[in-house]
């Protein structure tokens, strides 16, 4: 088994093999709290890193239950164990609670960790202006096998604030100074209280512990069942639909930022990984598109590490903005065949780090260069390309011939499921188009005319203008545009007026950018190793086994 060594000391992640665990539980139940908020997690015995996932946050209950009987730990893993008579289910509650404090800072520059002489330019530049700067550095580093994997930066930020008012202060300070801003929240004081479980069982024990409280299944082949989980997000309390879920391994009830209860799931990587990639693509993909995808969902649940939820009590979140994580119960043997096939494999640049692993369903025929969906610098790993691999680095320029050419393209390979997303029509009848903008941006009026100010390599539209007969207004954002004309499958598309209606004429779904999921699966059905499409798609690459 691989043993891994820390490299930093702030924000940095730390792989413990098993031999250190007794050591490491040795820490003050303060220490094991603070280590929640940190991006540190251990090794399991059989060496397969262990990750903490929210479950569900928001709530004033939680009720968990398991068969044949659930374990309390105070203190986790190695720490001291509460053995009650307690039955196979629980109540969660807290008591005497007390919110976080955050802040929240404008980030009005972004460098590298080694870069110390822009680092202190930076913030003599900012400080000039009058501001009192801070440096906050974000992400991980840590080595494996002589394989060092580095995804920190350094955030130079001004001007904090209380949480929630950041977005508008970041909004003023990139006007007045025409700089790209963004928030970064800090956790300036976390929140407390007592978490209280008592059992439905009738004279059964009432266990409390400060700030946190952990559950395991008594039978260790046992699951354990997370009650009335919200069904279209693993922690949104808008969720129109719950379920009752089961996990692997260990839940924690401890608190969110306004002092209501948590729940996260401390799970080994592989079954978070065999949960999440039946999710990601079809299961009865071909192997190696299975396997491709196994490796690129490694590859960014370690890529986040450090930089998603720095103020939140687990290391990832279960929406779309991490990975969409529903538990146990949702694998398939297939998809768990990839994960275990590729076990610790993740891609890496030829220049060393992980790569910043994007995919979207079907690319359409042509992939879209990274800066023009989400702005910021080139990323030679996530270059837009035609999608038959025979003609790299090049652009869409007739939309019209692309559109109704009927390409080699892989994504064009993947059967019927893929044929419904390579070309695709939609039609929106005028008044239906002018209510949905003007809901958003009023000022234009009746829509007349929709027309593509700037396109990137692959044709998808950047910027939008839409004229209207009261005025005329430019949208810009790959995501705002698509979901402003009622959530279309991408902006790779022409648009024509007949009559009342536009008409929409489009290829792919989604952003286009890095792999192609349907290209995947052409690839793959025509041969193609996991190695070969995951070159294709990310170039400048490479495969290597961190564990």
């Amino acid at each position: 088994m691989s043993r891994a060594f820390l490299l930093v000391a702030c924000l940095a992640l730390s792989f413990l093999p098993p031999a250190q665990l007794a050591s490491a539980d040795e820490t003050s139940a303060t220490d094991k709290l603070r280590i929640l908020y940190s991006t540190r997690f251990t090794f399991t015995p059989e060496g397969v890193p262990l990750v903490t996932v929210e479950i569900v946050s928001g709530r004033k209950e939680i009720q968990l239950r398991a068969k044949g009987g659930i374990v309390v730990r105070p203190d986790g893993e190695g720490g001291s164990t509460v053995e009650t008579d307690g039955g196979e289910s629980w109540t969660i509650v807290a008591e005497g609670t007390r919110p976080a404090v955050i802040q929240e800072w404008t980030i009005v520059d972004t460098l590298q960790p080694d870069d110390a002489t822009g680092v202190t330019a930076a913030l003599a530049k900012w400080k000039d202006r009058g501001y009192d700067p801070r440096s906050f550095e974000i992400g991980t580093v840590f080595g494996v096998d002589g394989e060092v994997i580095d995804t920190r930066e350094v955030r130079i930020a001004v001007d904090p604030v209380a949480a929630g008012k950041g977005g508008a202060r970041s909004a003023e300070i990139a006007k007045k100074f025409g700089t790209r801003t963004a928030v970064h929240q800090e956790l300036v004081r976390r929140a407390s209280g007592t978490i209280v479980a008592k059992s439905e069982r009738s004279g059964a024990a009432t266990i409390r512990n400060p700030s946190v409280l952990w559950f395991v299944p008594k039978k260790s082949t046992e699951t354990l069942t997370v009650m009335n989980v919200p069904t279209n997000t693993g922690g949104s309390q808008l969720a129109t639909g719950s379920e009752d879920r089961r996990y692997w391994g260990a839940v924690y009830v401890t608190l969110d930022h306004a002092g209501a209860l948590t729940v996260a799931n401390a799970v080994p990587e592989d079954k978070l990984l065999a949960g999440l990639v039946p999710a990601e693509m079809y299961p009865d993909a071909p192997a190696s598109a299975l396997e491709a995808q196994a490796i690129a969902a490694r590859t960014e649940l370690l890529q986040k590490i450090g930089r998603r939820n720095m103020t939140d009590p687990f290391l990832l979140c279960s929406t779309q903005q991490c990975q969409v994580y529903a538990g146990a119960g949702k694998e398939d043997p297939r998809t768990t065949k990839a994960v275990e096939k590729t076990r610790g494999m993740v891609l890496l640049r030829d220049g060393g780090g992980l790569v910043d692993i994007r995919y979207s369903a079907s690319c359409g025929g042509h992939s879209e260069d990274n800066e023009a969906i989400w702005g910021g610098d080139p990323d030679p790993s996530l270059r837009g390309r035609f999608d038959d691999g025979k003609a790299a680095m090049t652009k869409v320029t007739d939309l019209d011939a692309f559109l109704a050419k009927d390409h080699d393209a892989w994504c064009s390979k993947a059967g019927k499921k893929g044929a419904k997303s390579f070309r695709w029509t939609e039609k929106i009848r005028a008044d239906d188009l002018t209510a949905r903008i003007a809901t958003d941006i009023p000022e234009v009026g009746r829509v007349k005319k929709l027309v593509a100010k700037q396109r990137g390599v692959s044709g998808r539209i950047g910027t939008l203008t839409i004229q209207g007969d009261k005025g005329n207004a430019d949208v810009t954002g790959d995501l705002r545009i698509r979901r402003l004309l009622g959530g279309l499958k991408s902006t790779l598309f022409k648009v024509e007026r007949e009559g009342d209606t536009f008409v929409f004429h489009g290829a792919g779904f989604g952003h286009g950018v890095g792999m192609c999921q349907m290209g995947a699966i052409g690839m793959a059905s025509a041969g193609k190793t996991h190695k070969d499409i995951l070159g294709h798609y990310y170039r400048g690459t490479h495969i290597h086994r961190l564990y």
